[in-house]
């Protein structure tokens, strides 16, 4: 079975036979690819030199609405090819999180979302939180050269989901995208600061004293003391005749 060939084609080209079948047509597709700039290719099949529109009937639309000149399009040389599947086999090619979900967004708007689980190979609830995370970017009003930044930065679809939901608006979307653990170590320094910032006398005695003591003779002090505490309270019934009951109450609170 030939592969198809991918190509932008001019919207003139593109007929629709009379026995395809309609969808209802849906005016947030057309405003969704003004914006992102995103299609899903038509689907076509060669007929001498025009192309008979085999699947995308409302994309093909709304490119005309939008004035576009061409089209992305899958041509296809064998129309017994199982079309579906052929174009979300191309999706499924795609690094890049936005396009995955831009994709699958509008795919989803013809067609069920079970269907599309099944021919991805995902998850039903999967394939509907993609459906669910590009609902949200154009909710936020994301412009159309921000889809574009994100597909340049090609952005794993992991790291969108994980920052999608919590986002209001552009800017806290992209502080999330941006933010990474900077794996800075916690500085005596550090600790200071964050100590009198506090204003706790016993805070502040508690560092004077580890600066005096020092670091290395303070950790090894807790690890003795660590061993030491193990030692009692598993030990701590044992205690309960030997010593006087307000000691053993003490070493029970410590416990705990």
């Amino acid at each position: 079975m030939p592969s198809p060939l991918f190509s932008s084609l001019p919207v003139d080209l593109i007929v629709i036979p009379d026995n395809y079948i309609l969808t209802l047509h849906k005016r947030n597709l057309c405003d969704a690819i003004r914006i992102t700039g995103v299609m899903m290719p038509v689907v076509v099949r060669r007929q001498s030199e025009r192309y008979v529109l085999v699947d995308g009937y409302d994309r093909l639309r709304c490119a005309r609405e939008l004035g576009w000149r061409e089209v992305p399009a899958m041509v296809l040389e064998d129309e017994r090819m199982d079309v579906l599947r052929l174009a979300l086999n191309y999706v499924r090619g795609k690094v890049c999180g936005i396009d995955v979900l831009m994709y699958v967004w509008q795919l989803s708007q013809q067609y069920d979302v079970s269907i599309l689980a099944k021919i991805l190979g995902r998850e039903y609830e999967t394939v509907r939180k993609y459906r669910s995370m590009a609902e949200h970017l154009l909710a936020i009003g994301l412009s159309k050269q921000d889809f574009e930044e994100l597909h340049q930065q090609c952005v794993p679809i992991r790291r969108l989901i994980r920052c999608i939901p919590e986002a209001k608006d552009r800017n806290t979307l992209y502080a999330c995208l941006a933010y990474k653990p900077s794996g800075k170590r916690i500085t005596p320094e550090i600790v200071r600061k964050a100590v009198q910032l506090e204003k706790n006398p016993m805070l502040q005695e508690t560092i004077d004293l580890i600066e005096l003591v020092g670091k290395d003779k303070v950790e090894k002090l807790l690890q003795i003391w660590d061993l030491a505490k193990k030692t009692l309270c598993t030990r701590l019934e044992e205690y309960r005749k030997r010593i006087l009951p307000e000691d053993y109450n003490l070493l029970k609170e410590l416990c705990q």
